[in-house]
Parts: structure tokens; C-alpha cells; sequence
């Protein structure tokens, strides 16, 4: 029987996270913590939103030239702010609402379901279910994910280049198509083929990588991007594609291995496979398998959001920390 999570209060939020927890048991301590908060009172969320820095502690008054700090204060009078709670000058009486100069000010999404969204994300709950939870539109559940995956590249552009590798390490190398492919030839084929270059540092279980759009798959375009990608005295593998003929000239390439996949996945002689990055392509497509596809402008953002709870993550709780301490950092109140 499918559970949907409504944003209530009282015994039947108790009874809903109950249902929810049998589905979701990893999440269990994060779960019980978190629905405290969302399904509480709105000053307990607002002062939790604040401790993660989602939210201003404080407010100056603009219009007063003295600076004067505003007061934080409840208002529930006919017409009051939908979050129940308002800054309010104490000299001009100037208010502002407690999301201005956050992420969130120009948003009319209650809080409790922005939270409880950002929740779902993390735990890789399907947009559409995500909306029928939150009772929301789809329309809404898709632009919060989308911001989520905004936060995501964002943060993976303010890290710089990823780096693989290192002396004697092995890094292994790939290009794969990333289409949601015609069944039994039913359906429209896609107008353009979208093509991804990866690469995974073997040294760690399961391997990190980096992926990135190509448009091209030949050595103009894929060795810079090896280059760099990988740290000084890196040992590639790979398949015997052409593009891939000069990586051992590469300045950071110690030596560079091939398979030749039409004959065996590993070579019985030398032992050089891609199996590692084969694996990380299974992960790496997981979702937009389960999605039945998107739309291929979407799929840098993806690629991102994998690589950013790849990076950032390893539990469910783990993302769900790293996504709000990236959004108080490119938000900054």
C-alpha cells in the first residue's frame, strides 16, 4: 500500500513517520529529529532554519540611519505573514518578512514543505512522489529538485577541478551514451546522441570520479580533459579506442594500458580492465533509468547531483547536512 506523508500536526504526524520509517530505516534518528521540527510549531522550525544559517538571526532596519536592530515578533493578525512570525522595527515600525535576504524570500512555499522536500531529495524520493507527500504540484516538486541540483554544481564549481589519482594509482577511463534508448523500436529515437567521458580513481571503494558532457569523443577533446583530471605519475587503463592512442605522452600519465573488449574484459596476460568504471557508469545511470529518461539539458545537472553526493555523501543524513550547509553558504543571510 502506498504512504503518503501529509504536513500535519499532532498523533497522525506520529503515525504517518511511523509508516515511513518502515520504508526508509536508514534514515530512522534524522527521520524522528527532523519530523519533530516540521511537524511542530513554526517558531521551532524558524529558530532551527536560523541555527543552520537559513535564515537571518538578526535584522537591521534600512530606513533608520542609526542602523536600529529589528525585533523578531509573532504576528497572527488578519493579513500577518504567512510564516506566522515577522522583523519588525522598533522606531519606524518598518517590518520584513524572516525570509528577506535568504534563498527563500521569493518564495511562497511554506517552510515546513521546503524542509520536507529538501528532505525527500536527499533521500533520492522520485519527484512525483515527492509532490503527492508534500501536497504540491509536480511543477513546484520539479523546480525544488532543480534548485537542489543548482546547489550541487554550484558547489562542485567553487571546489575547482576534481583530481584522480596520484603516483601509481590507477585511474580508468570510459566515454558512454547517455540516452533513454526505444524498446522493441516503439517510440521516438532521440535527435542527438549525448555522449559522457568519465574516469574513476580505482584506489578507493567504491571508486570516485569525475564525468563530464562531451561533444566530441576524439583525443582533442578527451585528453585535455585527462590531463586535467589526473595527479602527477597517474597509471591509465582503458579500452582501444582511438581517441585514447597519445594518453601515455600526457604530462601526469606515468604509463597508460589498454583492454581490447572484443576479445575479453580482462586482458588474461596483463590483468587491465574497465570494470571499475563499467560499475561506476551502472551507478552513474541509475536514476535517470528509473526516471525512464530526461530531457538532454538536464543531464549535466544530474551528472552533477551525482557527483556532489558522491563526493558529499554516503547516507542519506549525510546529504540531507551537506545540501543545507551548501545552500546557507551560496546563500549567505
Amino acid at each position: 500500500m502506498q504512504l503518503y506523508i501529509h504536513l500535519c500536526t499532532g498523533s497522525r504526524a506520529s503515525v504517518v513517520l511511523a509508516g515511513y520509517l518502515r520504508l526508509h530505516s536508514e534514515a530512522k534518528m534524522s527521520l524522528f529529529s527532523l519530523g519533530a521540527i516540521i511537524f511542530g510549531e513554526k517558531s521551532k522550525l524558524i529558530d532551527w532554519m536560523k541555527n543552520k544559517g537559513l535564515l537571518a538571526s538578526s535584522m537591521d532596519c534600512q530606513k533608520c540611519n542609526n542602523g536600529t536592530a529589528m525585533v523578531f515578533r509573532e504576528r497572527t493578525e488578519q493579513g500577518g505573514s504567512k510564516d506566522g512570525y515577522t522583523w519588525r522595527c522598533t522606531c519606524c515600525h518598518t517590518m520584513k518578512t524572516i525570509r528577506a535576504g535568504s534563498f527563500f524570500a521569493k518564495s511562497k512555499l511554506p517552510l515546513n514543505k521546503w524542509i520536507f522536500l529538501l528532505y525527500l531529495w536527499s533521500m533520492d524520493v522520485g519527484v512525483c512522489t515527492a509532490a503527492l507527500q508534500a501536497e504540491i504540484s509536480e511543477v513546484t516538486a520539479v523546480d525544488v529538485y532543480q534548485f537542489c541540483r543548482d546547489v550541487c554544481s554550484t558547489r562542485l564549481i567553487n571546489d575547482g577541478p576534481t583530481m584522480l589519482g596520484g603516483n601509481g594509482v590507477v585511474v580508468q577511463i570510459d566515454e558512454s551514451l547517455f540516452v533513454h534508448k526505444c524498446k522493441h523500436h516503439r517510440g521516438h529515437p532521440p535527435r542527438d546522441e549525448v555522449w559522457v567521458f568519465g574516469m574513476v580513481d580505482t584506489s578507493t571503494t567504491p571508486a570516485h570520479g569525475y564525468m563530464e558532457v562531451v561533444q566530441q569523443r576524439d583525443a582533442v577533446t578527451l585528453l585535455p580533459i585527462i590531463q586535467g583530471h589526473v595527479r602527477p605519475g597517474t597509471i591509465i587503463y582503458s579500452d582501444q579506442w582511438s581517441a585514447y592512442r597519445r594518453v601515455g605522452a600526457l604530462p601526469n600519465v606515468s604509463s597508460h594500458s589498454t583492454v581490447n573488449h572484443s576479445l575479453h574484459f580482462k586482458d588474461p596476460v596483463t590483468g587491465v580492465h574497465t570494470n571499475n568504471i563499467e560499475s561506476y557508469w551502472e551507478r552513474a545511470k541509475g536514476k535517470l533509468k528509473k526516471m525512464k529518461g530526461c530531457k538532454h539539458e538536464f543531464i549535466p545537472s544530474y551528472l552533477d547531483e551525482f557527483l556532489w553526493k558522491d563526493k558529499y555523501g554516503g547516507s542519506s543524513s549525510a546529504v540531507f547536512a551537506s545540501l543545507l550547509r551548501d545552500i546557507a553558504t551560496q546563500y549567505p543571510v
